[in-house]
Order: structure tokens, then sequence, then C-alpha cells
């Protein structure tokens, strides 16, 4: 009975109208012929004034909408400066397809005499399961990185150490064009740092992904997607900036694209110079009962060098198959020098440690795909991607405890990663409502650390110290399967999806105490529902489910103990065991013709929290990683996109988030000591907002300006204050736009640092830090290449690269 049943649904699905049709066209200006680029389409059911679809033209003033069942529709065509156009348009079974040709705007007088019109993508637009936030035209960022485009991204933090966290939990993945790319918890933040902004065209927050994706990561993914455009011939552009910290950057880039062959090159240097200080105050108790002050001033400089590479080709050999490789790369050098001074409680020096340290890291990204279009619906697509990654270091220490003792260091790190990833994906549609997608994943990681330490009483006479050297090895095989199964009922869709992931780590530690090798596997299924419903007068509501995870890495495993500063020693700890997360979202969206809404609320429960515990052990704070409690998360996330006066565009976001941790009582064991660690916990309300302005001046100029709050949070053992900030830029276009000048501030109000409060049972300790301040760029671009606006023979639409259900089935 069951199996007739099944075969009837099956057949069921086979036979449903499979007609779903595109709409395809070129803008242009009706007096000057030429194309009109970043122009708003929008498609509109009959009697229904939210838009189904929506899209942008592109360089050549053409669009597609695609994925559009048989009806009656409106397309509606606008741009600033221009009178809008409305087509009435029809689409069958028999006819599903629609080319309006070539479509003509015309120049609206009035609004010319107030305002030049200066052509620029929305800043953001909401995607089937993630916000999509466009910054290659970002002003703030001109002439910075990675890190600082981050900075100002809604619900996305990054802290003076260049830590990246989303809706305040630092478990988050950050991928590169889809793809981790040799980003990993060590060398994320130094990457970033040299990552040029001009090559981003767009940042993806997803915060909650299918079953498609890797479950890494209990705050979802955050995807930087490099700038790979589509139009006809040659085109690039130059570009040159300097800060007031004596930074300076340059950049180029050339892409040439025709019907048959797709390349692309980039290039860009950055010669980074920052100031960064920590100022420290602690009391602690021995066990006499008498209190010990200890105030630190940390001063320091950094200066970088980096160079950052990429090219790649697409063949487009035949009508269904794509062939492409990819190279991205990266070296650099980083140099500090900071000094470190201790006073005791009547405010005398009691010792002085100057550092300096020089680091040179590369890395390298190779990535092959394939793609096959069997039919209309029927997709196979195939990568391998390998990466490789070294970072050396070399560290100098020179300490003096008055009155006259004198004790020097020296360290080296030298670090390998190598990281291999298969990636088969494939996607059935059915029709225009049901779709199969399913597909593997193969990961195999392998990481060496390995430390050596020399000490003595000064920087001529050291010795090799064989209790801090340490040789730390790590190798990691995931294997993954996955499947999602999304349909579309009149007004409700779904999407269910299952992944299966079999992981397997080993770990072994070459130290004087030679500790015993660690090894670790499981295999877990990680489910996801996503469920949404089309509400009358552009309303829609969504609700999703997915099982997340976060396995501890790098530093947080590896037993190495970090002496930078005698008295706060750091270590990892090898029996850590994953964090297990289950998130819960519910979305609600309403549009109407220049402003949308969103709010999202979450909730996320995991179990087997990995913390930072510290202990005092006379005189000396000790800091660790250890498996002890659990918590709650909930918030409520707010979008606000509002278009006003036709020449400003605002977002708006403000997240409210409760953060319950649990208390706990822990007896941490250090050979035959024993410490006992007390956490009430806390449940702590937290909120941030964020306002990015974009305004459209006559003249060719135009202007961005971000505000950011960050309110008080808890931390274990502890709490951060609140912060804010205020970057602003201006840019002035020449020439048609193909002459660029634009002048930003970042911290314009110099207010970017963070300060933490951290106790335990015998200890009280304030930090205060602060790394780079206020600065000011200016950056000169100049835009070359064809712009004739030639259709490409090849109609194939390059989706995004994290284009999760594969379609725009689902009415999210």
């Amino acid at each position: 009975m069951k199996k007739t049943i099944f075969l009837f649904l099956f057949h069921l699905l086979l036979i449903l109208p499979s007609a779903a049709g595109n709409i395809k066209g070129r803008v242009i200006d009706s007096q000057t012929k030429q194309a009109v680029d970043f122009c708003n389409v929008a498609l509109y059911a009959k009697g229904n004034k939210t838009p189904l679809k929506s899209t942008a033209t592109n360089a050549a003033g053409t669009f597609t909408l695609t994925d559009i069942t048989a009806g009656t529709y409106t397309v509606k065509i606008s741009f600033i400066g221009y009178t809008n156009i409305e087509l009435p348009i029809r689409l069958t079974t028999e006819k599903p397809d629609a080319d309006l040709h070539t479509i003509s705007l015309v120049p609206d007088s009035k609004m010319l005499k107030e305002v030049e019109v200066v052509g620029q993508r929305s800043q953001m637009r909401f995607d089937v399961d993630k916000k999509v936030f466009t910054v290659d035209q970002n002003i703030a960022a001109a002439g910075g990185s990675a890190s600082e485009i981050l900075q100002n991204i809604p619900s996305v933090d990054v802290d003076t150490e260049g830590n990246v966290s989303l809706r305040n939990n630092s478990s988050v993945e950050v991928w590169i064009n889809g793809r981790p790319s040799g980003l990993n918890e060590d060398n994320r933040a130094q990457i970033l740092e040299q990552m040029p902004a001009e090559s981003i065209e767009s940042i993806e927050v997803i915060t909650n992904p299918s079953a498609k994706y890797s479950p890494e990561g209990t705050a979802g993914i955050i995807n930087i997607v490099l700038k790979k455009d589509r139009k006809a011939g040659y085109y690039g552009s130059i570009s040159a900036g300097a800060n007031t910290f004596g930074g300076v950057d340059g950049s180029a880039n050339i892409n040439y694209n025709s019907a048959k062959v797709d390349a692309y090159a980039n290039i860009g240097v950055r010669n980074m110079r920052f100031p960064n200080q920590t100022d420290t105050q602690r009391e602690s108790w021995n066990e006499n009962g008498d209190t010990v002050i200890l105030n630190q001033k940390n001063r320091g400089k950094m200066v970088g060098l980096g160079t950052f590479m990429r090219a790649g080709t697409t063949w487009h050999a035949t009508s269904r198959d794509d062939l492409g490789v990819n190279l991205m790369a990266m070296i650099g050098k980083r140099d500090n020098h900071s000094t470190l001074k201790s006073f005791d409680g009547d405010n005398l020096l009691t010792r002085d440690r100057s550092s300096s340290s020089n680091g040179k890291h590369r890395m390298l990204n190779i990535a092959l795909d394939y793609n096959h279009q069997f039919s209309k619906g029927e997709n196979l697509s195939a990568s391998v991607s390998y990466d490789n990654g070294k970072r050396n270091s070399s560290s100098d220490y020179l300490q003096v405890t008055l009155p006259d003792i004198s004790s020097a260091q020296r360290q080296t790190d030298d670090n390998h990663d190598e990281r291999w990833e298969i990636k088969i994906d494939y996607s059935k549609a059915f029709n225009d409502r049901f779709k199969l997608e399913a597909g593997y994943q193969g990961n195999i990681n392998n990481r060496n650390s390995d430390v050596k330490t020399w000490d003595g009483t000064d920087k001529e006479h050291l010795v090799s110290n064989e209790k801090l050297n340490d040789l730390f090895k790590y190798q990691e095989n995931i294997q993954a399967l996955y499947a999602t199964f999304t349909g579309k009922i009149e007004k409700f869709s779904f999407q269910l999806g299952l992944r299966g992931e079999y992981m397997h780590y080993t770990t072994r530690t070459i130290a004087y105490n030679n500790p015993e090798p660690g090894e670790k596997s499981y295999w877990r299924p990680y489910p996801s529902v996503f469920l949404a419903y089309s509400l009358p007068k552009g309303n829609e509501i969504q609700v999703n489910y997915t099982s997340r995870v976060r396995r501890p890495r790098g530093r947080q495993i590896n037993p190495f103990r970090n002496v930078t500063d005698s008295t706060q020693i750091s270590f990892g700890n090898p029996n850590l065991d994953p964090e297990f997360s289950n998130s819960l979202e519910l979305n609600y969206i309403k549009n109407w013709e220049d402003h949308t809404l969103s709010a999202s609320l979450y909730y996320r429960n995991t179990n087997g929290v990995i913390q930072n515990i510290s202990y005092y052990d006379a005189p000396t704070i000790f800091s660790t990683y250890e498996n002890i409690t659990q918590s709650q998360n909930a918030g409520l996330e707010l979008t606000a996109k509002n278009r006003l006066f036709k020449m400003l565009d605002l977002t708006t976001t403000v997240n409210l988030y409760y953060y319950n941790l649990k208390g706990f009582d822990y007896t941490y064991k250090n050979g035959d000591k024993e410490f006992n660690i007390s956490y009430p916990g806390d449940k702590n309300f937290a909120w941030n907002a964020r306002l990015m302005a974009n305004m459209i001046f006559p003249k060719g100029f135009s202007a961005q300006v971000t505000g950011n709050y960050n309110s008080r949070q808890a931390v274990a053992q502890g709490k951060t204050y609140d912060n804010y900030s205020l970057d602003a830029g201006i840019r002035k276009s020449f020439f048609s736009r193909t002459f660029t000048i634009a002048l930003s501030g970042r911290d314009l109000l110099d207010s970017r640092r963070r300060k933490t409060e951290t106790w335990g049972n015998n200890f009280y300790q304030i930090s205060n830090s602060r790394f780079a301040g206020r600065s000011v760029t200016l950056t000169f671009t100049y835009m070359f290449g064809t712009n004739n606006g030639n259709k490409q023979k090849n109609n194939r639409q390059q989706n995004d690269v994290m284009d999760s259900f594969g379609s725009d089935m689902m009415d999210f």
C-alpha cells in the first residue's frame, strides 16, 4: 500500500505543469541611446502592489527575470532621473518566455534640474535565506580592508583584535566566494585585514543556513563575494590612496568577457600602519589575604605590507557546459613593536618589558569548477579546491624587573595549513513548484604548528628552553551528504533538508611533558526546515529551523602555553568537545513601493559551551578553555530600508538580544594543585543599532554616513562595556564617472575601543584596549574599457555564489 501511494505521488509530481518562463530585455536612455545600468526592474502580479521578483540591469543595460509561472503581470522599470515605465505582459504554458527587446527610458526634465543622475545600487536586498549587502560603492571604506567593510555590516562586529562575530556570537564561518578559501580561526583576522575593500562586490549574511551548507558556525555564515562582473568586451580600474597613519594602498583589475571566455585578474597592495594600546588594572588577593595591585600600560605599533592577487577564467565549452579555473593568493609581512610597563599600588615602576616581532605569511587557493546543464531545471556542478597557507613569526622580549633583574626571550612560530575540498551538487526541478537538490562534500585538513623558545639574561646570551618548545599537529577528515526538497503550494512554500556528517580528527603534541595524542570521531545528522506563507498586501512570514555545530580548533585545543606576558599565560585544551546548537527563526517581511521592513525573531540553545576560564596562581593569571556550561540566546532583529526624497537611501538595523549563560562551579586541576572556579551565570539583555545613510547630490557628488552603537554585554567571568563609532565619506565623479575621488573618515569620534571587566575568586581586573583610532583616507580611482552595451551571445545568467535553493520558487 505504501509503495503504491509513493509511486502515485511521484507520478503526480512529474505530470504537474512544468512551464517556468523568463522575461528579458535591455534598458537604454531615449536621448543618448546608451545603456542604463543599475536600473530597477520589478515584476508584479495582476492586482498586487507587492513585487514578486526584482532585479537590476547590468552595465550593458540588460536584465533577466527567471522562473516565472504562467499568468498576467506588469513589469515596472524605474530609475532616478527618468520617468517610470509599466509594461503589461502575459505568459502561457505554450509561450513561457518573453523578450521585451529594447526599452527606452525618457529623462524626467524636472528631476534632472534638481539632481545630476549618479547610478548607485541598493545597499541591501533580501534573498531567499540571506541578506545581501552591496559594498562595491561603500564610500566610508574606500582604501580600507575587508575587516573595515565588515564593521559596517548590520549585526556583524569586528573587535580590536580582528575577531568577527555575528549577532553577538563569535562562532561564525567566514567564506570567500562560497568557500572557506583557507580562512581559519588562526589566520582569519590577518587575511581580512590585508584584503582590499576595492576587491569586494558584496557581503552575504546567512544566519540560519540550510542543510545544503556546512553546519559549522552556530551563528551562521558570512560570505564575502569578490568582484566578477560580466559585460561585453574588456574593462577595469586602477586606484590608489593614502591615510593619516602613513599607510598607502593601490589596486588594479581588468576583466574580459566574450561569448566563449570570461577572464579576470586583480592585484591589491596595502601598506598598513596602526597604533595600539591597552591599559590594565588588577587587584588580587593571596592566601594570607594581602591585596596585590598591578597596573599595566601597553603601547605598540603595527606595520604591515600585503599583496592580494586573484585571477581566473571560465570557458563556455558548449551551450550546456562551463569549465572554470580560479586562483587567489596573498603574501605579506607584519612587524609589531610594543612596550609593557607594570606599576604597583604606589604607582612605582616594577617591570619594564619590550617586545618586537616580525612575521611573514602566504596563502594560496586554487579552485577548479565544472557546471553542466542537462536541461531546463536540471543541473550538475562539481568543484575541487586546494588551500595552502604558511605563517612564520619571530618574537623577541626583553624584561627588566626593578631594581636590576633582567631577562630575555626569543620565540619562533612556524605554522602550515593544508586543505582539500571536493563538492558535487545536483539539482532537479520537476516543475515550477517542486525541486530536489542533493550533493556530497569532503574536506581533509592538516595543520602543523612548531614553536621554539630561547631564554637568557639578555638577547646576546640565549639558550634553548625545552619546556617551552611545542610541535602541534592536527589532522581532520569530514565527509558529508545532503538532500533538500523544495515545494510551493499556492501561497505556502517549504523546504525540508537533511545533512549527515562524519568527522574524525587526531591531535599530537611533541613537547617536554609528552602529552598523550588526542583522537575523536563521530557521526551526526543536521536537519533543516524552512516554511513560508505569503499574506495579503505585501506581507510575508517565514519559519525555519536548523542544527549547527561549533568545532574547537587551533589555539583552543593546542596545549602550548603562550608566555608573551609572564603575568597572564594562556593555553588550549586538546580534550574539548564540539558545541551543538539548535536554531529557530521567525521572519516577517513587509514591502512597500520605496520601503521594506524585516523583523527576525530568533532563538538558539547551545550545549557544551566552550568558555575561556581563568584562575590565579600567584603571581600569574592562567587562562584556558573548557566545556562547562549551557547557553540560550534569543533576539529580535529589525531591519528597515527606506528611500526618501529620491536622493537618500537609509538602512537601519536594531538588534535586541537576550543571553542566558548558565552558572557553574568548576574545579580545575593543574598537577597536584586544585583551583575552584565559580561563576553565578548571567541573564543579560543587550542591544546594538546601526544606521547607514547613502546620499546622491548634484554635480556627481555622493556621500555616506554610518553610525554604530553596541550596548554592554556579559561574558564568562565578566562583562564588556558599551561602545559606539561613526564613519563617513564623500565621493566626487568626473568625466562620466571615469574618474572618482573619495575622502573617507573612520572612527571620527575616536571611540572604537573595547573595555572589559573580568573577575574570579581571588582577583578583579579591568582592561581598556584600542587598535588604530581616528583616520582619514583619500582615494583616487580611474576606470577604463569598452562599454558599448553589446549583448552577450551566451545568455546564461551568473547566479550568486551562495544561491541556496537554486531558484526563486519560495516567495521569501
